[in-house]
């Protein structure tokens, strides 16, 4: 017994140390596949997993996948292919609901405007001002709509590049002034005067700054005060926007910024301000960030990274304090 053991045992040495060899072969192939995978770009159209040639088990494998990854490489060309074409028809349909719109506001600002001293026009011209008011809100609800569906189909143009986001801060608020003047806002602007440099899209920063003070003052409630802040620490710049109105509880907090979601319902917009602003602030490479004490304040914040500073050349007086006063 121990003579056959012992002309067995060289034998049964080689097995073990051959099995031992194929199954770290094995192994090796398998850690390969699962790292293509790992490192595998959603983004690419020929991400497929190149098959190793020495086990037929792992080639098996390995084509099993690339059939998987070829299905959902279709189906994600398909479903951008259906995304586009649905981009388009909201842009058709945008331009032509909007355009008669447009007609609409003109004629009925027209009429709103000769029938306000008009002796027993009263009620056309309050019929004519709530018309105006209407078609506002009908032309904001389709634009948000076309925007989120540009965003959705990645059709949104995005230039990003150097901006001095202080002067882009005072130019977009006193486009506010007269309507916040009207309201009878308390307005502080803490803005540095000199260029701030931030890398960006200057266009899509100005959209989400109007909408964060579009917010503010649709719900600052009875607190009547906006505040805009611009801060700089290390290779961080943040915008801030403030409303003194109800605030918001923590669960209202986590759902802000989903589509069609208002802390306020019945109230008039799309309900999606909010969500257009934090998907363009993901585009353009910032954060959009909420903070709120209920029936005390709300503020939103935009963090940006910012870029080697620009040419220090101070903004005009009559730029900087003209919506500084209440």
């Amino acid at each position: 017994m121990w003579i056959l053991f012992a002309a067995l045992s060289p034998v049964l040495l080689l097995i073990l140390i051959r099995q031992r060899i194929l199954y770290r072969k094995l192994q090796k192939e398998i850690e390969y596949i699962s790292n293509r995978l790992t490192t595998l770009s959603i983004a690419s159209e020929n991400g497929f997993v190149l098959l190793p040639a020495a086990h037929i088990c792992v080639r098996k494998l390995g084509a099993a996948v690339n059939t998987l990854l070829r299905d959902f490489y279709a189906k994600k060309s398909e479903f951008g292919q259906e995304q586009r074409a649905m981009a388009q028809v909201l842009t058709n349909i945008s331009h032509d609901i909007r355009t008669p719109l447009t007609v609409l506001k003109g004629n009925s600002e027209m009429l709103a405007a000769r029938t306000a001293d008009l002796p027993g026009a009263g009620n056309i011209h309050e019929m004519a001002v709530k018309i105006d008011r209407k078609a506002d809100v009908l032309i904001t609800t389709i634009s948000d709509y076309f925007t989120m569906s540009r965003i959705a189909s990645g059709d949104l143009p995005l230039k990003l590049q150097k901006e001095d986001i202080s002067q882009l801060c005072h130019d977009t608020i006193l486009d506010y002034y007269d309507l916040l003047d009207q309201k009878q806002f308390t307005v502080e602007i803490q803005v540095p005067p000199v260029p701030i440099c931030a890398d960006t899209d200057r266009d899509l920063l100005q959209r989400i700054l109007k909408n964060l003070i579009d917010n503010a003052i649709r719900h600052g409630g009875d607190g009547k005060y906006i505040a805009l802040r611009l801060t700089t620490a290390k290779d961080k710049s943040v915008i801030e926007i403030e409303d003194h109105g109800k605030g918001m509880t923590p669960q209202q907090q986590k759902r802000i910024f989903a589509r069609d979601y208002t802390t306020a319902p019945g109230s008039t917009g799309s309900g999606l301000g909010l969500a257009i602003a934090k998907s363009l602030c993901e585009m353009t490479g910032a954060e959009l960030e909420v903070h709120s004490i209920q029936n005390q304040k709300t503020s939103f914040s935009i963090i940006m990274k910012s870029c080697k500073s620009m040419k220090k050349v101070r903004i005009p007086a009559e730029k900087r304090e003209v919506c500084t006063v209440s």
